[in-house]
């Protein structure tokens, strides 16, 4: 079973949602807007989170996304501003454009082994983050992936990554160190400009 599209979309009036077991795909828009949410616990059986699912849940601390997920939609959290612990799993293979731009809030983030590409502007405005590590399995970051973080000091990109972005880390303001591949072999236009 699934959470339909836009099915408590907008509801801002709420505090708490427990989503039943038996739901394996939460819909497209299904709890976007919903900035009063503070606590949400994506069951076991989860498989697929929509585009923009959980976009502007902004009064959301912390998120576990389960360990059945392999893909994390467009702009699902975009705009989680309140979000600063947030877990994703090994078995995620894909991060959606756009899908947690916004999230201020968060300091740290691990992207798990096996993600293969990050999606344009998947974590622009991520202003708060200070460390961040990409996984090896990482062959391209895509446009404007990671501008605005101006909070990064350190970064290392992967070997295996062969493409940078146009913009990809534009307004990376804060960094003091990178170090870019060898297998690089295409670079976009003001991907770290200041």
């Amino acid at each position: 079973s699934a959470i339909p599209h836009r099915a408590f979309g907008g509801c801002s009036g709420l505090t708490e949602l427990t989503i039943p077991g038996n739901i394996d795909s939460i819909g497209e828009g299904a709890l976007e807007g919903c900035s009063g949410l503070k606590e949400l616990t994506i069951p076991e059986g989860v498989t697929s989170i929509g585009a923009g699912a959980f976009a502007v849940c902004s009064g959301l601390t912390e998120l576990t996304i389960p360990e059945g997920v392999t893909s994390i939609g467009e702009r699902a959290l975009e705009g989680c501003s309140g979000l600063t612990k947030l877990t994703i799993p090994e078995g995620v293979t894909s991060i959606g454009e756009g899908a947690l731009e916004g999230c201020s809030g968060l300091k740290e983030l691990t992207i798990p082994e096996g993600v293969t590409s990050i999606g344009a502007s998947a974590f622009a405005v991520c202003s708060g983050l200070t460390e961040l590590t990409i996984p090896e399995s990482v062959t391209s970051i895509g446009a404007s992936a990671f501008k605005g973080c101006s909070g990064l000091k350190e970064l290392t990109i992967p070997e295996g990554v062969t493409s940078i972005g146009a913009s990809a880390f534009k307004g990376c303001s804060g960094l003091t160190e990178l170090t870019i591949p060898e297998g690089v072999t295409s670079i976009g236009a003001s991907a770290f400009k200041g």
